[in-house]
C-alpha cells in the first residue's frame, strides 16, 4: 500500500479519535451557551463550517507537489487542521442542534456523519487524482 494512503487513512482514524475526545468537552461548553443565544452560536458555527470547507476543498493534492518531502508533509498537516476543524464544527453544531431543537438530532447527526464521510471520500479522491 502507497505510505500516503497509509498516511491519510491514520489521518482520518486520529481526526475521528479526537473528535470523540472532545465530545464531552463541547458539551460541557455548550451548556454554558444560554438557550436564547444558542442560535446565534449555531450561525456562528455555520459560517465557520463554510469557510473551512471552503479552504479544504480549494486546496488540490494536484498542486501541491506531494513528491517533495516539504510538499507532502504541508500537504498532508493542511489537510489534517481543515478536516479536523470542519469534524469539531460539524459536532458542535450537532450538539447545539440537540439543545435547540431535539427533536432533529438523529437527522442532524447523521447528515453530519455522511458529510463528514464525504469530505473524507472527496480527500482520497483528490489524493488519487494527483498521486496515484
Amino acid at each position: 500500500m502507497n505510505s500516503l494512503i497509509k498516511k491519510h487513512l491514520i489521518k482520518n482514524v486520529l481526526i475521528v479519535f479526537i473528535t470523540i475526545i472532545f465530545y464531552p468537552v463541547i458539551s460541557r461548553s455548550l451548556n454554558q451557551i444560554k438557550i436564547e443565544q444558542m442560535n446565534d452560536f449555531l450561525l456562528i458555527l455555520s459560517i465557520l463550517l463554510m469557510i473551512s470547507s471552503f479552504a479544504n476543498f480549494a486546496f488540490t493534492y494536484e498542486k501541491s507537489k506531494l513528491k517533495t518531502k516539504s510538499g507532502s508533509i504541508l500537504s498532508y498537516y493542511s489537510t489534517f487542521v481543515f478536516m479536523l476543524l470542519t469534524a469539531l464544527l460539524l459536532e458542535s453544531m450537532v450538539l447545539a442542534v440537540k439543545v435547540v431543537y431535539p427533536s432533529f438530532y438523529v437527522m442532524i447527526f447523521e447528515f453530519a456523519i455522511l458529510l463528514y464521510i464525504g469530505i473524507i471520500l472527496y480527500d482520497f479522491w483528490d489524493l488519487f487524482r494527483a498521486e496515484i
